[in-house]
């Protein structure tokens, strides 16, 4: 959006308040675009991810320059992991099909592949803001994704709960995406970053006080 005129009664709060919609649905159009074939889903992910986290630092670039820069980064090592995970998650969801027709099995068939479903969910959606921070490959990505869920089991727990509510609410109504995309991804930045800057402060050494 253009500036207003220094002293317009529009600028100030109401300026900065409808530039951030702007933005923000914005984003949200061009990440629904870009994920529609769903092969470029975790590189759009994460360069919306990417994009949203920079505008926390401060950087207020042009959108489309700045998302596209993060989907060219993040698009061959997203691209694998979606090769690798698309099997498993084809299975997952053949099985929640399945689950509610198998009788008097059906209880021990809905534990078996909860107990699968739920690490997976918390694992795809943590990769993410993994593939976000530029992993080098898909090894390196899955492995710091582990790390990320064992280190950080809450803000872990957080992503997949904002990951699986908006894929409900697209699901359920697939413009949806034009709103919660960017504002979701928002929550997982959020997210992410109060336990990193919580290990920056204690990790920081503590020069004593010299009289």
């Amino acid at each position: 959006m253009t500036r207003p005129p220094r002293g317009a009664w529009w600028s100030g709060r109401c300026y900065a308040a409808l530039d951030t919609a702007c933005r923000y649905l914005y984003l949200s159009l061009l990440w629904t675009v870009t994920a529609a074939p769903l092969v470029t889903a975790p590189a759009a992910a994460a360069a919306l991810v990417a994009t949203v986290r920079a505008w926390a630092q401060g950087d207020e670039g042009p959108v489309a320059t700045a998302y596209l820069g993060h989907l060219r980064r993040s698009a061959r090592t997203g691209t694998a992991a979606f090769a690798i995970l698309f099997p498993v998650a084809a299975v997952l969801t053949a099985n929640a099909l399945i689950v509610p027709h198998m009788a008097g099995q059906r209880p021990y068939a809905a534990v078996a592949s909860a107990a699968v479903a739920i690490p997976f969910l918390v694992f795809t959606a943590n990769l993410v803001p993994t593939l976000a921070d530029g992993a080098s490959g898909v090894r390196d990505a899955f492995r710091r994704t582990v790390e990320r869920v064992v280190g950080h089991p809450v803000a872990a727990a957080l992503t997949a709960a904002v990951a699986l509510l908006a894929v409900c609410c697209v699901y359920v109504q697939p413009f949806a995406a034009l709103l919660i995309a960017a504002p979701a991804a928002r929550l997982v930045v959020a997210a992410h970053d109060r336990p990193a800057a919580r290990t920056a402060t204690t990790s920081s050494p503590r020069h004593p006080v010299t009289p």
